[in-house]
């Protein structure tokens, strides 16, 4: 099964050739340095890409109903469970799917696609002691077949100055992972395993280009899984997820963006007319979709986390299709804003703690059954073309009125004006000259007199 057929078939663990220990001999000009910024949408060509640039087939990215066995070597075995009957710790619905976990996972011909199942239904995983060995299942990485990775103080010396500057300020402002009460050194252990961590992916993998949000998944997945397991499923998730997120640009994901307003057209016109109506395209959703809400939900890690099980076991473009239900859950506010971009991007932009994320989950799984990607993929073309051409006109209204300053400017230079001196010395003959003929009408009046 090839990637055209299928982009959802796991990508196998690549093989570990060349020792860690050669990291220092690294070439850095396999890498590109360029660093793009979250929310910044990139300039574009002024020609228009092609129909069949983004072509998103039907089949590529539907729900896997794969029948292939769950476990590649042997039944994992879950930790033990403390005090999983008390109330204080666990509500009802969470311990009952523990223990649906539990008697699940001990099925030797359980299917991948059951296995997935665990993940998306309600309550996700639950809790992270389960999810740091079902996350390594549900990306194929058996827990027995991740190697050990040594040296990792120098592998920052393998990718380009600027980007590695770029993780380091990145990574700084990652402290909304961590608890409150983390003390200094709990954090500056965060930093450095965080930045390791990046940068080892990086390293390994020459094509992908660091993003700007990138670094709030790595920490999500570093605070559950460990750095040396981390490692191997940031790189998994990275490629079989995150790649298209970190192409040379971010074009790609700019058109994909439009799935939100495809999908607002059939589910809710009223809502897209609106946001339309404000000139407000959908890159407010830019930062849930390509750091899978770690940005927005960093200090609420119960949600963070059961995000991430639901889109580890979901399509690689779930994310839009739960943006869209956010929105439409989120109608009346957005209706009651001030209608102007401005005030409508920043409550689009800001996400409440008390979304009721399980019913809108299940929302979402229903939108994506009726309106999968191939079945919209020509809308969202549509609207990606309108956005090219309103960044046009935007932009020539810019240049336009650029001009006009230019030519304002040059006409008040034009002006011929006397010099300093030259003014000076005329208005001294006029005022001599007004006080001679004062003087002049004055004599002669006293002479008449």
């Amino acid at each position: 099964m090839n990637k055209e057929e299928d982009e959802c078939s796991v990508i196998e663990p690549k093989a570990d050739e060349t020792s860690i220990t050669k990291l220092n001999n690294c070439v850095h000009e396999k890498h590109s340095s360029k660093v793009r910024r979250r929310n910044v949408i990139e300039k574009i060509s002024s020609s228009l890409i092609k129909e069949n640039d983004f072509n998103y087939n039907n089949k590529s990215i539907e729900f896997s109903l794969d029948t292939e066995k769950a476990w590649i070597n042997g039944i994992p075995e879950l930790p033990e469970i403390l005090n999983i009957d008390s109330p204080e710790k666990f509500t009802e619905r969470e311990r009952m799917k523990i223990k649906v976990i539990q008697g699940t996972i001990i099925k030797s011909n359980l299917t991948f696609g059951k296995l997935k199942l665990l993940s998306t239904s309600s309550e996700g995983l639950v809790i992270d002691d389960i999810r740091r060995i079902l996350w390594p299942q549900l990306l194929r990485l058996p827990d027995k077949e991740m190697p050990i990775v040594d040296e990792l103080e120098t592998v920052h010396k393998c990718i380009p100055c600027e980007v590695y500057q770029q993780v380091l300020k990145d990574v700084a402002r990652s402290g909304g992972h961590l608890f409150p009460d983390a003390t200094e050194e709990e954090i500056s252990r965060f930093q450095d395993q965080m930045t390791q961590l990046i940068c080892w992916v990086l390293y390994r993998n020459p094509s992908l280009h660091y993003y700007q949000g990138y670094n709030d998944v790595a920490a999500t997945i570093l605070l559950i899984m460990g750095l040396q397991r981390a490692l191997h499923v940031l790189e998994k998730i990275s490629l079989t997820y995150l790649e298209r997120f970190m192409e040379k640009t971010m074009e790609k994901v700019n058109q994909e963006l439009f799935f939100i307003f495809a999908l607002l057209e059939r589910e809710h016109p009223k809502l897209l007319e609106h946001l339309e109506n404000v000139e407000l395209f959908p890159h407010f959703a830019l930062a849930e979709y390509t750091t899978w809400y770690a940005h927005k939900y960093a200090e609420n890690r119960k949600l963070l986390h059961r995000l991430f099980d639901y889109f580890l076991g979901s399509p690689p473009f779930m994310p839009l299709y739960l943006s869209t239900i956010i929105v439409i859950h989120r109608a009346d506010e957005i209706f009651n804003t001030i209608p102007d971009m401005g005030h409508t991007h920043k409550v689009l932009c800001s996400l409440p703690d008390n979304l009721p994320i399980e019913n809108l989950l299940v929302n979402a799984n229903n939108l994506y059954h009726r309106y999968p990607p191939g079945t919209i993929n020509k809308d969202v073309r549509d609207y990606d073309l309108k956005r090219r051409r309103k960044e046009q006109e935007w932009k020539a209204k810019v240049e336009a009125s650029r001009k006009e300053r230019e030519n304002n400017l040059k006409i008040v230079q034009s002006r011929r004006r006397l010099p300093y001196r030259m003014r000076s010395y005329k208005t001294i003959t006029v005022v001599t000259i007004i006080a001679l003929g004062l003087y002049a009408f004055l004599k002669t009046s006293s002479g008449l007199n």
